[in-house]
Formats: C-alpha cells, sequence, structure tokens
C-alpha cells in the first residue's frame, strides 16, 4: 500500500434515503441515445434503452431518462450468452460457449432471438435458444435448451456471465461504474447494481420461479477483456473441478438431464431485469418475484451466548427451515408478524451452519451462518494470542515486534522469515496498517481489560522496536515521524537521505495506529491502579499526543501529503485524546490539537471531499473516520466551525456512502455487514472495514437516524461480521474450524474469500474461506472494540429485541443481560424510553441483570471493579431533566440531570446499584 492516494471527485448528490429527488449534475442530456452502436432492443416506452449487436446480444443498457449517463454493461462486452458444459452417457464433458458459437437470429420489435445448433464427433447434440425481450417495466432473458441427440445428455453447467461496469477508474465520475450487490442461494437468488452516490434506480435481476441459482465464480468464457462475474443455474461440472482443487463450496450442487424426446427433452430458464429505485424497492421486488426477503437480527455471524431471529418475507407459503446439524441446532418458529414469518435459531455447532428454507412447490433457498465463541471469549483468546505470537529476542533488531502468523502451517513471520510474502507485500510483517494494527488493537483491549503480562508485552514492544525505532525520539529532528515501508531499520539505515529512505515518515495512515497504541497504555494504566508500567503514564499521555500532532504536521512538511483530506483507520481516537489531555490540565496540547482535527472536519463538510478516494480511485476506507467527524460535527457545529445544516447534510450523504460499499439485503455471514470493494462481495469480505464502518452504521443508527431500527439491524450485524475470521474453539471443536489445532486458538484470518478459488490481496491462492494470515484485521477488532454494546429496541418486524444480550420482562419493566464483550455500553430505543449509560473504568457485572422501569426512570444494576479503589463514572443521557439520585450501599450521589444528560461517580464500596429520580 505504497502508492499515493489518486484524488478523484467522488460528486455525490443528496442520497436517496435522506429523502431528497434526484439531481442532474451536469451530464448530457440523459434522453440522448447511447453512445454505442447497435439496434435499440425496447419499444418507444420502454424503461430499458438497450442495444443489441450483430449477434444479437446486448451490448449496451441504460436507464431510460436516467438523471445521470450510465451503461450498466462494460465496455466491448456482451449481455445474452452463455456456457454450457454437457456429455453424453459415458463421456466426459464437453464446453460450448455461445459467445464464440454461430447463431441465426431473428429480430423483432422489443424482441432478439438467438439460436445455436451444437453438433460434436457424433453427430447433433442440443438447440439452445436465448431470447430478450423487452416487455412493459422489464427486460426478460429466457433460455431454452433442446435435446436433438437421440440419447440422454446430462448438462453439467450453465454458466451466465454478467460483465457489467464495475471498473470504477480515476477522473471519471462515480456514476458511470456500478456496484455488484448480489445473493446467490437456490431458488432465493437476486443481485442488483446500483452507482456510488446511492441515487436509483437500482438494475435488479431476478429468476424466474423454474430457475434457481447454485454457484458463481469470475471466470473469461470468451470475454473480451478477461474474467467477470458468472452466475450458473448448473454447476456440478465446474464445481466438481473446484472441489477437486480444494475449495469447500457448501451450496449444493446440480445437474440437468435431457431426455430424448417428450417435456423432459426440453427445459427453459430465465431471468429478468427491472428498475428499482431504492433499497426498499428493491426488497419489494424480491418479494413479487417469488423469492424471500430476509431480515436477521443480531446477524449472521452468532455467538453461542446468543440466538438469531430471522423474519422471511414472501408470497410464497414457508414450509419450513431446516438446519445443516440438526442435533446441534434449535429452530423455533414464532409465528408471523409484520407480513413475516419469524424463526429464532440457537446455535451450538461453531463454525459454519447453513439453514435451508423451504418454500413454494419444492423450493428451497439457503441461509450461510457463522458461529462462534462468546464475543468476550474471542477478545481475550486474540490479546493472548498476539502476546504468544511476540518475537523476544534481544540480540534482534525486531525484538519486541508482534509476530504475522501463518495458521496454515504454523509459522512465525519476521524479517528473517517473510514465508509466503513475497516482493513488496513484506512490509505487511513489521509495519504499516498490518504490521502496526496488533499492537494498536492489543492496548484499546487493555483498556477495557488490563492484564499485566500484555501490558508488560506492549512495553516492551514500545521499548525495542518503536521509540527509536520505528518512530523518531524526542532527541531526533522531526520528533515523533513514523518510518514507513518496508521496515524502520531498512530506512533508518538508507543511502538515501531523502523521503525515499531517512525521510520515510510521510504516510500519514501509519500515525493513528501508534497514537492508538499510546492512549490504550495511557487509560489502562489509569484505570487499572493494579497495573504495574514501566514508563509513567502521563508518558505516554505526552506521546499520544505528539504522534497525533506529527500525522497533521510531518507528511505535509516531507511530501505535501495533507492529512485532512483523506479518512484514515483509528483516527477516530481523536476526540477522546482531546478529553484525555483536557481532564489531564494539558489544556494548551488539547487545543492544538482540537483545532488540526476540526480543519478536518470543515474539509469533509464544507469542500468537495472524494469520500472513496484513498490509496485508489475506490476504496471503502474512510467511513469510520468520515462517522466521527460528522459525529463531532453534528454534537458541536459552532467549535467545529460548521453550521447545523451542513453537519446534518455531510452526515447523510458519507453515511450514504458507507451503505453503498456494504452488504444489507445479502443474507450470507460473509456479506452481511461487510464492507465491500469494487468487486462488489466477490472478493476480501469481512475486511478490517466491516467492523470499522460497521461501528459508523450504529453510531449514526443511534443518534442520527429518524427510524433507527433498519440501520440498527446493519450496524450490529457488521460488528458481530468479522468475529468469524477468528479461529477459535474447544478441545471437542479442536481449537479452531478454519485452522484447527490448539496453536491456532485465538488466530484469525486478514479477510474472507467467498469465491470457490482464487487470490488473496497478499498474493496466496485459496479455495474459499479465511486467509491464514491475519494481515490488517486487527484494525477491525478496534472497530469491534468501539462498537460493542447491548441495544434493547421496540423493532417494528422482530418487536422487542436484545442486541448483544438477551432480555426477559420483569412487573413494571424490564430486564436484560450484556453480552456485548465489553459490557460498558448500554442503550434503550424502546417506544417507552430512549436511554444511554456509559460505564467508564468499569464495566456492568458479568450475567448479572439491569432492570428497568418502564420508563427508564429507576434503574438497577451491579458493577465489576477492575479494582477496588478504581474510580467509576456512569454517563447518562436521555432522562428527562430533573434531579436524581444513585444509591451504592450506605453512599448516596446526587446529581441533576439537565438537557437530558448528568454523570455519576460512583465511589468504592457496595457493588450494587440503583439510579432512580
Amino acid at each position: 500500500m505504497t502508492a499515493r492516494r489518486i484524488s478523484r471527485r467522488a460528486l455525490l448528490s443528496t442520497p436517496v434515503i435522506a429523502g431528497a429527488g434526484l439531481a442532474a449534475m451536469g451530464f448530457a442530456d440523459p434522453a440522448a441515445p447511447p453512445r454505442r452502436g447497435g439496434r435499440a432492443l425496447g419499444p418507444a416506452l420502454s424503461p430499458f434503452l438497450a442495444l443489441c449487436g450483430e449477434d444479437g446480444a446486448l451490448t449496451s443498457l441504460r436507464r431510460a431518462g436516467d438523471a445521470f449517463d450510465t451503461d450498466y454493461i462494460e465496455a466491448k462486452e456482451q449481455i445474452g450468452h452463455i456456457t454450457i458444459a454437457y456429455r453424453r452417457a459415458g463421456e466426459g464433458w464437453r464446453n460450448y460457449d455461445t459467445a464464440s458459437g454461430t447463431s441465426s437470429t431473428e429480430a423483432a420489435p422489443g424482441k432478439s432471438v438467438l439460436r445455436y445448433r451444437i453438433d460434436d464427433d457424433q453427430g447433433p447434440a442440443l438447440g439452445i435458444e436465448i431470447i430478450l425481450r423487452a416487455i412493459g417495466e422489464h427486460l426478460d432473458w429466457a433460455i431454452v435448451l433442446d435435446n436433438r441427440s437421440g440419447q440422454p445428455i446430462e448438462i453439467g453447467d450453465v454458466k451466465l456471465p454478467l460483465p457489467m461496469n464495475w471498473q470504477f477508474k480515476a477522473k471519471q465520475p462515480v456514476t458511470a461504474s456500478v456496484l455488484k450487490h448480489s445473493f446467490v442461494s437456490g431458488h432465493g437468488s437476486w443481485m442488483f447494481w446500483m452507482r456510488a452516490n446511492s441515487v436509483g434506480p437500482y438494475l435488479t435481476m431476478t429468476p424466474d420461479p423454474s430457475t434457481h441459482l447454485e454457484y458463481w465464480d469470475q471466470s473469461s468464457a470468451g470475454r473480451d477483456r478477461g474474467s467477470c462475474f458468472c452466475v450458473y443455474i448448473h454447476a456440478a461440472a465446474a464445481g466438481a473441478v473446484t472441489r477437486k482443487a480444494g475449495s469447500t463450496w457448501r451450496q449444493p450442487l446440480t445437474s440437468l438431464m435431457l431426455a430424448v424426446s417428450g417435456a423432459q427433452s426440453r427445459r427453459r430458464y430465465g431471468m429478468r431485469f427491472s428498475w428499482s429505485k431504492d433499497y426498499a424497492a428493491v426488497r419489494d421486488t424480491i418479494v413479487a418475484r417469488g423469492l424471500i426477503d430476509v431480515d436477521v437480527v443480531p446477524g449472521m455471524t452468532v455467538p453461542t451466548d446468543l440466538s438469531a431471529t430471522i423474519a422471511l418475507r414472501s408470497n410464497e407459503r414457508i414450509a419450513g427451515v431446516d438446519a445443516e446439524h440438526p442435533g446441534a441446532t434449535r429452530i423455533e418458529r414464532l409465528g408471523r408478524r409484520a407480513g413475516r414469518t419469524l424463526y429464532r435459531v440457537h446455535f451450538a455447532r461453531l463454525g459454519e451452519n447453513r439453514l435451508t428454507i423451504r418454500h413454494g412447490k419444492g423450493r428451497t433457498t439457503h441461509l450461510e451462518f457463522f458461529v462462534t465463541e462468546p464475543v468476550e471469549t474471542l477478545i481475550a483468546k486474540r490479546a493472548a494470542f498476539i502476546v504468544r505470537r511476540q518475537h523476544r529476542d534481544a540480540s534482534k533488531w525486531y525484538d519486541g515486534l508482534f509476530g504475522e502468523w501463518n495458521m496454515a502451517s504454523g509459522t512465525l513471520l519476521g524479517p528473517d522469515n517473510y514465508d509466503r510474502i513475497k516482493g513488496w507485500r513484506i512490509y505487511e510483517v513489521t509495519c504499516d496498517d498490518p504490521g502496526l494494527s496488533k499492537p494498536a488493537f492489543l492496548a484499546s483491549k487493555n483498556a477495557e481489560f488490563a492484564v499485566q503480562a500484555e501490558i508488560d508485552a506492549l512495553e516492551l514492544y514500545v521499548d525495542r522496536f518503536v521509540w527509536g525505532g520505528l518512530q523518531r525520539t524526542t532527541e531526533e529532528s522531526r520528533s515523533y515521524g513514523i518510518y514507513g515501508i518496508p521496515d524502520w531499520k531498512q530506512n533508518r539505515e538508507s543511502a538515501d537521505p531523502g523521503n525515499g529512505g531517512r525521510m520515510h515518515i510521510w504516510r500519514p495512515y501509519d500515525y493513528p495506529h501508534i497514537f492508538t497504541l499510546y492512549l490504550g497504555l495511557y487509560r489502562a494504566a489509569r484505570r487499572n491502579p493494579q497495573i504495574r508500567t514501566r514508563t509513567p503514564a502521563k508518558t505516554y499521555l505526552e506521546r499520544a499526543y505528539g504522534t497525533a500532532l506529527a500525522m497533521f504536521t510531518i507528511p505535509l512538511e516531507v511530501t505535501g501529503w495533507s492529512a485532512y483530506q483523506t479518512g484514515f483507520y483509528n483516527e477516530l481516537v481523536l476526540p477522546d485524546l482531546i478529553d484525555e489531555l483536557a481532564a489531564a490540565g494539558m489544556m494548551g496540547e488539547a487545543g492544538r490539537l482540537r483545532a488540526h482535527w476540526t480543519r478536518k472536519i470543515r474539509y469533509f463538510v464544507q469542500e468537495d471531499a472524494d469520500l472513496f478516494g484513498s490509496e485508489y480511485p475506490f476504496d471503502s476506507t474512510g467511513f469510520e473516520s468520515t462517522q466521527a467527524l460528522a459525529r463531532y460535527a453534528l454534537d458541536d457545529p459552532a467549535r467545529s466551525g460548521v453550521t447545523p445544516a451542513e453537519a446534518k447534510a455531510f452526515g447523510a450523504r458519507q453515511m450514504a456512502a458507507n451503505l453503498f460499499c456494504r452488504g444489507w439485503l445479502e443474507p450470507a455471514y460473509y456479506h452481511l455487514g461487510s464492507d465491500y470493494r469494487a468487486q462488489g462481495g466477490d472478493s476480501y469480505t469481512l475486511s478490517y472495514m466491516a467492523q470499522m464502518g460497521g461501528w459508523a452504521v450504529l453510531d449514526h443508527a443511534l443518534y442520527d437516524a429518524t427510524d433507527p431500527h433498519p440501520l440498527l439491524r446493519l450496524g450490529y450485524a457488521s460488528f458481530l461480521s468479522a468475529w468469524a475470521l477468528m479461529n477459535t474453539g474447544t478441545a471437542e471443536s479442536n481449537y479452531g474450524y478454519w485452522y484447527p489445532g490448539e496453536g491456532n486458538d485465538g488466530g484469525a484470518g486478514g479477510g474472507f474469500e467467498p469465491a470457490p478459488t482464487g487470490t488473496t490481496w497478499l498474493d496466496q491462492p485459496h479455495t474459499r474461506g479465511s486467509w491464514y494470515y491475519s494481515c490488517e484485521i486487527d484494525l477491525g477488532f478496534c472497530g469491534g472494540l468501539r462498537g460493542a454494546a447491548t441495544v434493547l429496541a421496540d423493532d417494528p418486524i422482530f418487536g422487542r429485541i436484545c442486541y448483544g444480550g438477551i432480555w426477559s420482562a420483569v412487573p413494571g419493566g424490564v430486564a436484560m443481560t450484556p453480552r456485548d464483550g465489553i459490557r460498558r455500553r448500554v442503550h434503550l430505543r424502546l417506544d417507552t424510553a430512549t436511554l444511554d449509560l456509559e460505564l467508564v473504568g468499569g464495566r456492568f457485572a458479568a450475567e448479572r441483570r439491569i432492570v428497568f422501569r418502564a420508563d427508564g426512570r429507576d434503574i438497577r444494576f451491579r458493577v465489576e471493579r477492575v479494582a477496588p479503589s478504581a474510580p467509576i463514572e456512569l454517563r447518562v443521557a436521555g432522562l428527562p431533566d430533573g434531579i436524581y439520585r444513585l444509591s451504592a450501599g450506605d453512599s448516596v450521589a446526587t446529581v441533576t440531570i439537565v438537557a437530558g444528560r448528568g454523570v455519576f461517580a460512583i465511589p468504592p464500596g457496595g457493588d450494587e446499584m440503583r439510579l432512580s429520580g
């Protein structure tokens, strides 16, 4: 990741979700004819502007009267062709691609028919008819297979290439390309394509009732320009090849037997394209086509101490839901609510779990879940694992480095052994986001749960690897500068005195991880009197400040790279750092840092910020940061230097961009809540931005959204999603689903590859599943720590639901037990009460109920102290103004709630608390 960012203006209009209409933005007349040549397919009143090439396939597909000049088909490509694999009895598979075949073409108003005759060395074999027809509001794509051989023929593959215009290129409008959202899962399959400004309509593709999809891949299929996304109606032949190569594709794969004569000698399949104005309309289209619109809470990565509830909306009868592992799964049908059929599912088997929905007349749709240990266990195991993989050899220059680990081979990586990482990517082992993410997570975790051995490991890392090595000290010029790739030793010893060597301290992405590290160490020491640190806690606070200030100044001085114009991972801890500086009496330092932070806010809110530009023309990496910028601006617009209206508009715009590249309607654990790169969920899902951007969605849902519930569902699914990359387990499960063995317990993959086969971003071949290197995923786990909360909500679909915990009714109110992994933040979003509670310096006691009166004005709970003398604060928001008492044994604190907010100091002594007013 050494490339400088390529600036590309996003040209984002006000998003549909904000309730605004479409806005033309200087493009060519949207009613103008397509630029590509060819015959128009549709009648004059069709909403499709479609062109057919000489062979009858579609070469251009646009929306009539669109506000933006978007062609959904990639230049020089076509839609309408298929590839099949077939065989006669006793023979191997033969392949036929209609794009390379010779057809007879029939053209009629609104219709194009392509006919192919397949002959092989045994004579006539098959007939293929492809029909493209614009009718009413739709564009239909029918495929007819006909046995002409005189003997049974088996169809092993029916592959449909979909070469859509998905490449986001520098210097082109973001509305020129589209991102795919897809769900390939039997009879419930669907997909849609949308533009980066989130303005509809969205091009939606759904199968006919007689058609299902069971497999997908990225393959060339005779296309002119490399690979494209291909879906399969049947995939027995292709699936057999990838399974032989080691793929673990989990959906059933089928073939079709065409008889010699009669009805069974001919088979028709169909897909329909239509336009859906927004997300809700896509859901309605799914239902109207006899498919299933699925909602799931709290997500599809499910810890064993929580359950999942599924809501199924369909115009077909839901016959039942079957478990892949019935002995380890309990399914309860909850009846009907809000036009949906609800099921609650309790999983006991760790790892992948598939549910199969039976609906309609013999139709099935599959839902893929992943089951983990409790989140609190995952957090503890991950921290312990990182410490176990620390290099500890005083004779090495990298003494103290937290090493990368290959879970497949059991290899500890370091500068003397890069294992399977080659070329410029070797930086992944020591520095940049991958190398710096582990200590950032470990320090953040210890600010929540301090463990002396982990603090000792962090201090070894700081003393031996960071201060005076990775980072320039206060005794050096350009103090607090952080060295970039390939590692600090090569840079410090470089013959180049400039920014390619001894001044390679210009990458601002590196700085937030280090000031997050220092802030975590400061908080762990300050909040935990029992913890010993070799370096005074205040020194860590000073270094956090110096590093944060350096992020805004040094890269700009060295190479002109401004930290104000790009969102960085982990930089959202800056407001917390500012608060800690002020609390420590360092008011000048707090003010200087706030000035830089608010300058960045003004750039994003008031100037033409590119929300997708980062180190690549399209990246999904800034959306934790942009929500933090929006949060500060919304909470304090005057101090931020923006107007409330500007802050609100930016908050809506950046959230629309976050949602655009995030799986929302896709009910599979590796898509729901995950961030998407330009490939649209085909590769590298469940990245660090699944949870970092998921925190943003949760924050927006809790504090900004008019209707919080849809985004609460998505945000919490995002928070849980990437925990599926953790490799943990019990002795009975051999300590991990992905890479078994006790030595891997607590390991993690850097991402998920959903394709049957391929290559990871780090250039290792894969066969579907979690990576064996952790890479940058601990950035995501930092986001997981921030997003951890227990939320009790009255959802219009699910009724009363507890995210990250369990709840029960009690006389006059409700009780909830937090199981979110941190146990410090609790939110009520009930019809009768909106309330936020946060403990600082302590936690809500494990497996003890928090009991609320229905209006939230009487709360009983037990605290868990990190040490007997440790101070704890209870921060409250949402209570009616007035005087409230916090009782703890014989101690009573009185606080006046103003504007719904108040802070209670919980004194040492009793741990049973009652807040009343």
